[in-house]
């Protein structure tokens, strides 16, 4: 799928951003970016634009600490075939 990028975040990162859980980034058409959580089943969107950028920030620091997306397929493919 040409829309869609994965990077995997190595093992050997023991603290990463993210650690609290997962999130997601929306960004409707013709509105503002928002945020969506859901940390042990407890759901929440959040549009409050400073807090939404705070996760944004996250999100770019997780990108950073991950492996490009070339060195995460290798290692996908490099894993399928141990299999």
């Amino acid at each position: 799928m040409q829309n869609l990028e994965i990077q995997v975040m190595p093992t050997g990162v023991e603290e990463h951003p993210n650690m609290d859980g997962s999130f997601n980034l929306l960004t409707p058409k013709n509105h503002a970016q928002v945020a969506y959580t859901e940390i042990q089943g407890y759901p929440r969107l959040i549009t409050d634009r400073e807090e939404v950028r705070k996760i944004a920030d996250r999100y770019g620091t997780m990108r950073a600490v991950a492996l490009p997306p070339n060195q995460s397929h290798a290692l996908i493919e490099k894993k399928l075939e141990e299999l």
